[in-house]
């Protein structure tokens, strides 16, 4: 009995080390766009479901879209796995609405990879007030990379394919809000979404 005890407190602890949870759920069901809006509703057809599960996004005309949940969360753990072809780049995902994004590729201001940094102008500390200089080591462009979010209250901490990147207390994070996948406008890029997780904190 002992021995049966030990090994459930191990399996527990290993359970809990690994951030593995019962409430983590797909939110892209990998057939449709069921649970997403797209805005500006005339950039609609930038978003497609692809063979295997995957969410495309690719903007031809170079205009600006944002596919959003249309379900809002507040804390949350929110792993994305993502690919693109494209030398240049610039999407992003947004957290609690459109003041915090984490970047996923080349900013256009700054002309360089800003990779997990979070672009958060409305919080008055410039417009990249969370960066790593980690980029070059852990960012590999056009293999499929995985970004892991942390939100918990105006905490954000980024990890790119399992190392911490970004540790940062925002000033006006919105309490709650949709998550939204970004393409930016003046730049024609295809970039390929899959495996969007997310596990809602102290839910």
């Amino acid at each position: 009995m002992k021995k049966l005890m030990r090994y459930s407190v191990l399996i527990a602890a290993i359970f809990i080390s690994c951030g593995c949870s019962s409430n983590v759920k797909q939110i892209f069901n990998g057939t449709d766009l069921e649970g997403w809006e797209v805005l500006p509703s005339e950039q609609e057809s930038h978003w497609k479901v692809e063979e295997g599960g995957i969410l495309m996004g690719e903007n031809m005309d170079k205009k600006g879209s944002i596919i959003w949940t249309e379900d809002t969360y507040g804390d949350i753990e929110l792993t994305v796995e993502y690919r693109t072809q494209s030398d240049d780049y610039d999407s992003g995902i947004f957290l609690h609405g459109e003041g915090h994004q984490v970047q996923i590729g080349i900013s256009r201001s700054l002309q360089r990879d800003m990779t997990a940094c979070i672009y958060a102008p409305v919080d008055g500390k410039g417009p990249y007030p969370g960066q790593t200089d980690k980029i070059l080591e852990y960012h590999h462009p056009g293999d499929w990379n995985k970004l892991r979010i942390i939100v918990e209250g105006n905490r954000i901490r980024t990890f790119l394919n399992g190392n911490l990147c970004v540790d940062y207390n925002s000033v006006e994070l919105a309490e709650a809000g949709p998550i939204g996948l970004q393409l930016h406008a003046g730049v024609h890029m295809a970039i390929e979404f899959r495996n969007i997780e997310l596990r809602e904190i102290n839910s």
